[in-house]
């Protein structure tokens, strides 16, 4: 686009805002004459008027109200595009406040938060755990953690994790009361049950060479936590579907041995951690490093 075409469509937008060549020129720092001159060239350019001029008023033509409408959009992008380079030149700095569930925000985001600090010095990070979905807008917060089985159609979100379920229980249990070799060996067990699965007839899902088999199980401990289910396997209180990045270790460890590994568990929504916040036309500089970390280390989110 020619700088001439540019400039007089700018002029254009402050004689339209204005409705006045007087006023517009004040503003641009130009003479009436000049604003005229440009104003008119640039009908010429497009072969159409875009104004009515009388001696006491300015109005637009419906040309003239189209290109306005265009102008508004395009400087609005504009100036999305250099908010968006500054932010490239300047590193993020500030508060950010991330809510999570308990497992979420003590397995999964907790070991990741050391490095994104050293990352990002100038960030401090403030993170609440809860059960509670929390209204990010009425409780100040920035971003949540959350399952994909919460994320609003609504809302912006980043997949940032993926969740691998794993059916465990410690050696001890397992010494008492035998490995289940099969899914419906598990109704003969003690199970540590989620909250929600609670609700209903507790049934845990598995599938293995295209075979979907529910499984029936009895919860002698329900929990709304995924911790408190960890602390009770480990502890020998039965067998228990916990997230793969809460329990791997103490798989690796020994404390925990992982069951019915050839079957796949399935039935579950809650397979992708998302990092969340409500739409907005631009995105805080402390929330796009965290969501980046956080996606730099999970590369399979």
């Amino acid at each position: 686009m020619q700088i001439d075409l540019i400039e007089n469509l700018l002029i254009f937008t402050r004689v339209a805002e204005t409705r006045s060549i007087t006023r517009a020129a004040a503003r641009l720092g130009l003479s009436k004459a000049a604003v005229s001159v440009r104003l008119k060239a640039l009908e010429r350019e497009l072969a159409l008027q875009l104004v009515n001029r009388s001696t006491r008023s300015l109005t637009l033509t419906d040309a003239g109200e189209r290109l306005l409408d265009g102008m508004d959009r395009m400087l609005a992008d504009a100036e999305e595009t250099l908010a968006g380079l500054r932010d490239l030149a300047v590193e993020p700095k500030g508060r950010l406040r991330v809510t999570a569930s308990i497992g979420v925000g003590v397995s999964f985001a907790a070991p990741l938060i050391p490095g994104f600090l050293d990352r990002y010095p100038d960030i401090e990070l403030d993170l609440s755990t809860s059960q509670d979905i929390a209204d990010l807008a009425a409780q100040g917060f920035d971003l949540a953690l959350r399952f994909a089985n919460i994320v609003r159609g609504t809302d912006m979100a980043w997949p940032v994790g993926r969740v691998d379920w794993r059916l465990v229980a410690s050696p001890a249990y397992l010494a008492r009361r035998g490995h289940p070799r099969e899914p419906a060996d598990l109704a003969s067990h003690r199970c540590l049950i989620y909250g929600w699965q609670a609700l209903h007839e507790p049934t845990w899902s598995f599938a293995r060479a295209g075979l979907q088999v529910p499984a029936p199980v009895k919860g002698a401990l329900k929990a709304n936590n995924g911790e408190i289910l960890l602390q009770a396997a480990l502890a020998g209180g039965g067998i228990a579907m916990l997230s793969g990045f809460s329990c791997d270790r103490h798989i690796a460890s020994g404390a925990l041995v992982a069951l019915l590994a050839d079957w796949t568990i399935e039935g579950s929504d809650a397979e992708t951690i998302y990092a969340v916040r409500p739409w907005s036309p631009r995105v805080p500089r402390t929330v796009k490093a965290f969501v980046g970390y956080l996606q730099a280390q999970r590369p399979g989110a």
